[in-house]
């Protein structure tokens, strides 16, 4: 995950150029930044040029799936994160796949964390294609359980012994979404997140929007400065549900098992970054959502791995694409901005890609869609360095193509993103809010866990 330093409250000031919509589809594999320098007070006291070169991706694919008689284009992209101060070798812990036989098709994405955190994933996904490909046919009657056994048997697999993986402080968000039967069916834990491009919006959701809390509201600025191309006859319907510990839900489970609910402090007082699970009387896990496969130390307080599950009945050509991907796109982007980038790029991409040789400039014409929203995602990463001094997080993301929309698109600058604060201050009656110093992380605004520095080496009994 990322890693960040505190900001100053108030306004932000973006400082990424606007591109010209020549420009915007096209990038590079060398970046430089102007990373604003800050006192302990938050005031800027100047800048540190920073020049990097991106990571390639681990993952490019595009191909033909064959099912129910039909032919979708499944596209998936993973790109590694990195340290652009280059003094971190950030692992690459996020993985993504597409499983399929003759009558659905399986989308499966995993964003890891902690220590093992790729390992975690790398077992995830080898377990999803094994469990997809044994055991489908015995769950026909009931889809959604067929997803719940999916997310179990991860979880199970992780913190089984056998295997090796320290689960204790490591594990990884899930998101599935099952296409079978003119039926989506999706699962998740934590905040990994699918979404569904449609002009034909349901009376009652399959899951409600994410919150777009006070951290994201420089995104209004970065999406006129990127030329957002929003499409009002295409509306992005969120499948799963973000799992985040303040949620009255999520939060209630987790105090009655004997957890609590807070956010890191600076050396100030200001809180900073997300909520976060702790034990009662330690600075530890810090998970950042309430749901994930494996980390067994937060399993104790209230943290579990049963997926919040959905189901969407398809409506035929109205619906065109579905997109899973991790916070490495959703923390740069708003559901409605990536289904507007994928609808006016698509037709421009390649399809039909095994794997792609290392170029200077990354454009439509050489890559598939999913690399691009990738590579969007990336751009926008970069105004946040210059703000708050991070790692560019793991960026991933799966697109199976349903239908052609044969809409227009145009371009015009987005409205403004709503503020929406979070309400809880019922956790203030608990232990101090752990301080940077009493953790041992470099991102505490968007890293997902977070260790003690007394008890870093904890191990389970």
């Amino acid at each position: 995950m990322g890693c960040i330093i505190s900001s100053s409250k108030g306004k932000r000031h973006v400082s990424l150029k606007k591109l010209e919509s020549a420009d915007i589809r096209n990038y590079l594999r060398k970046a430089t930044v102007q990373v604003k320098q800050r006192t302990n007070t938050g005031k800027i006291a100047g800048t540190n040029t920073l020049s990097y070169n991106h990571t390639e991706p681990v993952l490019c694919s595009s191909r033909k799936i064959e099912f129910e008689n039909r032919s979708f284009w499944a596209s998936s992209c993973v790109l590694p994160g990195l340290d652009p101060h280059g003094e971190i070798e950030k692992k690459c812990q996020d993985l993504c796949l597409f499983c399929n036989d003759a009558d659905s098709v399986l989308m499966a994405l995993f964003d890891g964390h902690g220590s093992e955190g790729e390992k975690v994933v790398d077992l995830c996904a080898t377990t999803v294609d094994e469990f997809f490909t044994a055991h489908k046919h015995e769950y026909a009657a009931n889809p959604t359980e067929f997803l719940n056994a999916i997310i179990k048997k991860c979880d199970d697999e992780v913190r089984n012994p056998v295997n090796n993986i320290n689960a204790t402080n490591s594990g990884s968000t899930g998101v599935l979404v099952y296409y079978y039967g003119n039926y989506l069916y999706s699962a998740s834990v934590g905040d990994s997140r699918a979404v569904l491009a449609t002009s034909c919006v349901p009376e009652v959701l399959p899951a409600p929007p994410a919150i777009i809390g006070e951290d994201r509201k420089m995104l209004d600025e970065v999406k006129k400065r990127r030329n957002s191309v929003p499409n009002p006859a295409i509306h992005a319907l969120q499948l799963t549900r973000d799992q985040k510990p303040e949620d009255p839900e999520e939060l209630s489970r987790i105090i009655k098992n004997g957890g609590r609910v807070q956010q890191l402090t600076d050396e100030l007082g200001n809180r900073i970054g997300p909520y976060r699970v702790w034990e009662l009387y330690s600075n530890g896990p810090g998970l950042a959502m309430s749901r994930s496969i494996g980390d067994t130390r937060g399993k104790r307080v209230g943290v579990i791995a049963n997926p919040v599950c959905t189901n969407y009945k398809l409506s035929g050509y109205e619906d065109y694409f579905i997109v899973a991907a991790s916070d490495g796109v959703w923390d740069v982007l708003e559901n409605e901005d990536v289904v507007h980038f994928i609808e006016y790029y698509r037709n421009k991409c390649i399809r039909g890609l095994d794997s792609r040789p290392m170029l200077e400039v990354i454009k439509p014409e050489n890559t598939c869609i999913a690399q691009l929203l990738c590579e969007e995602a990336r751009i926008r990463w970069q105004t946040i360095i210059e703000e708050e001094d991070v790692m560019i997080d793991d960026i991933s993301c799966l697109i199976l193509e349903l239908n052609q929309s044969n809409i227009k698109v145009t371009r015009k600058d987005p409205g403004k993103i709503p503020e929406v604060v979070p309400s809880v201050e019922v956790l203030h009656e608990f232990r101090r809010a752990p301080t940077m110093r009493d953790v041992a992380v470099k991102d505490p605004r968007r890293g997902s866990i977070v260790v003690d520095r007394v008890d870093d080496m904890y191990t389970e009994e």
